[in-house]
């Protein structure tokens, strides 16, 4: 499907009405327009435009909007349990260990730094490359992989944590550090990496125990503007690039956004469908644990469902070896493997546990600085539940494997102890 010039105020007229429905659902769990929910509200606004273009059955139509509610649903009941956090100033939270934090996240940052040296060295900036998008996956194969899972680990964290560390200390110091890892995610060829520097900013600076220090979120907030426009740019540059001319990668923005539900276009051919039918809620188990299993090499890596729906399309050699297929989202994975009955509980409870997510980290108050920055982290992965479950482990055991470790090891060195607290009063140590 292509946009052209003539139909696009029609398409974004209806994309505007469709994009107001979502903001009078979701307002009120919002924090910010630079909070992940809003990013997902707006590419799900074209995405339900796409999804009445490209599904061939109104029944199906209704099931893709069905499951849209039952996600929402889920939203409902998990902040009625749990009160929506109030997002206002309240200077009393209490996070400690700061000197340990920042041993950790310097530690994580020169490895990201030299993670991606490497990957420049010998890879090339996908940025750089002839074909940004294509050669953002092709980096990372032939054995490294291991530096994609470091960079989503590694990167995550240590800008998360500059960002709080700033926020704390005012040193600018930990600014420009932010800043050369926002340069590096930005030459990894996405079109969207600067939005997730972005998000990483809003999440920490928008928590309640950062809103009472007005002069610096203001000083702070002077700096977003500048990270939408740097990440616009990127967006245009991947695009110019493909597209060979600064209209045509403005055309290939909105369709690039319309096709954030391009799994809708790959589901519903009769070749898919069929092929699907087979995989029951049985199969869904290896979803979950693939990710964890296969990098742990207990068994072999599974292909992605959207990788497996691409190639059952593929007609022709393409020149590549590599397969870069759709994510598979709550509604997709839902049908697949629950049935067309069995997805609207699935996206109800995978809307209900996002939600949980987003009300626990908000809602932190007393805890260890690197506690509170790992579940910041923590939140922004889940995130990625709503978008494809397998991709989400993937991020999340990523996060706990390349983080944790480190931040045991340098508390060792430290404190020469390590402690972990069950409960009150459960307490067990761990001396050197």
């Amino acid at each position: 499907m292509e946009i052209e010039n003539g139909i696009l105020p029609e398409v974004l007229a209806w994309i505007a009405i469709i994009l107001a429905i979502y903001l009078t659902l979701y307002y009120k769990f919002l924090y910010s327009i630079i909070d992940p929910l809003f990013n997902w509200i707006i590419s799900t606004a074209f995405a339900s435009y796409f999804a009445t273009l490209v599904i061939p059955d109104v029944q199906d139509i209704y099931h893709f909007f069905g499951c849209q509610i039952a996600l929402w649903f889920g939203f409902v009941i998990a902040y009625c349990k749990n009160n929506i956090p109030s997002i206002k100033a309240e200077p009393a939270h209490n996070f400690s260990d700061q000197l340990l934090l920042r041993y950790t996240t310097y530690f994580l940052l020169s490895i990201y730094i030299l993670s991606n040296i490497i990957i420049g060295y010998s890879k090339g900036f996908a940025l750089f490359s002839d074909n940004p998008t294509l050669s953002k996956v092709e980096d990372f194969q032939g054995g490294f992989g291991l530096f994609r899972k470091i960079n989503w680990a590694a990167g995550k964290f240590t800008s998360s944590a500059l960002i709080y560390m700033y926020l704390i200390g005012g040193r600018r110091k930990d600014l420009i550090y932010f800043i050369i890892v926002a340069i590096f995610s930005a030459v990894d060829g996405s079109k969207s990496a600067l939005f997730g520097v972005i998000t990483t900013i809003g999440v920490i600076l928008y928590h309640p125990s950062f809103l009472y220090k007005k002069d610096l979120l203001t000083k702070t907030k002077r700096y977003i503007p500048i990270f939408l426009v740097g990440a616009l740019s990127i967006s245009f540059v991947v695009l110019t690039k493909e597209k060979g001319s600064l209209n045509d990668a403005y055309l290939g923005f909105i369709t690039r956004l319309l096709y954030s539900a391009d799994s809708l276009l790959y589901f519903y051919q009769p070749v898919n469908i069929d092929f699907f039918e087979k995989y029951s809620y049985v199969d869904y188990i290896s979803v979950i644990t693939n990710p964890i299993l296969g990098f742990l090499r207990l068994q072999p890596y599974q292909e992605a469902v959207g990788n497996i729906m691409y190639d059952n399309l593929r007609t022709i050699d393409t020149g590549s070896e590599i397969t870069v297929g759709p994510n598979a989202p709550f509604y997709i994975e839902g049908r697949i493997y629950f049935y067309y009955w069995g997805a609207f509980p699935f996206s109800m409870l995978i809307g209900y546990l996002y939600a949980k997510i987003r009300v626990y980290y908000l809602s932190i108050k007393n805890a260890s600085a690197f506690y509170f920055v790992y579940v910041s982290c923590f939140f922004q992965f889940a995130t990625t539940l709503i978008g494809d479950v397998s991709l989400a482990v993937s991020l999340l055991f990523s996060l706990a494997f390349f983080v944790i470790p480190p931040y045991i090891l340098i508390r060792l060195i430290l404190y020469r102890k390590f402690t972990i607290r069950l409960k009150t009063n459960l307490i067990i140590s761990f001396k050197i």
